[in-house]
């Protein structure tokens, strides 16, 4: 995703909120990321407690994103909607209905998986998002911005599926989440299929917004290349 704001001046009133914005979202998802790294070295890697060292600004960052919707569907940032709303999506669904209700995720290795790979792409992007605000950005963090994606990526989505897949017991005992007849509105959701469904999603979404990424890394890095010959 892009963070280019379309108006030029840093002091203007859309700007020094995008700055707040990102400067913040930098601050916690560094947190979220000392917190896993701390509790990973310190319990020998026992994934017991990680959810709870982690859950609580995990969650204020992540819930955040869902303002680089409107963000973009405002025009306050060029980014496309319809490449933002799936990649935000994807997130909220595993980190409220799957991480959030279901204890058994918890001890699931998706768990550091995702927290490790999400936090290390949010602190490169959200802190090279206001850097390119007051246009500081220095080589170093572009590079790493439209690189580290190749690795952080899958490993990330990995760790989305096996939370998810840890999931699938809990949710199909439970039912939580799910609408049965009879009901005034006639109408019945069984989340367990929701989750089945959404995971299928992965097969076209992953290699479109991945491919994306390649795109964008070819351009950037390309014309970076370029501008320093």
């Amino acid at each position: 995703m892009s963070n280019k704001t379309k108006i030029s001046d840093p002091s203007s009133a859309g700007n020094v909120y995008l700055i707040f914005y990102n400067v913040f979202l930098t601050l916690g998802w560094l947190i979220v990321l000392i917190q896993t790294t701390h509790h990973l070295i310190y319990e020998g890697g026992n994934l017991k407690g990680l959810w709870e060292s982690t859950s609580s600004v995990l969650m204020i960052a992540q819930t955040l994103a869902v303002l680089e919707i409107v963000h973009a569907a405002v025009g306050l940032v060029p980014s496309s909607v319809i490449m933002v709303v799936p990649q935000v999506f994807s997130r909220l669904m595993v980190l409220w209905p799957v991480l959030y209700t279901f204890k058994g995720t918890h001890t699931s290795l998706g768990l550091p998986l995702l927290l490790v790979a999400w936090s290390v792409t949010e602190v490169i992007r959200y802190s090279f998002y206001f850097l390119n605000i007051l246009k500081q950005v220095p080589h170093i963090l572009t590079f790493l911005r439209y690189t580290l994606f190749i690795v952080l990526y899958p490993v990330g989505v990995t760790g989305e599926l096996l939370c998810v897949y840890a999931a699938f017991p809990d949710a199909a005992r439970t039912r939580v989440y799910s609408i049965t007849f009879p009901n005034a509105l006639n109408f019945s959701f069984d989340f367990y299929y929701a989750l089945i469904i959404f995971v299928l999603l992965y097969i076209p979404c992953f290699p479109m917004l991945y491919m994306h990424m390649f795109a964008l890394r070819h351009k950037v890095l390309g014309n970076t290349q370029k501008k320093r010959e």
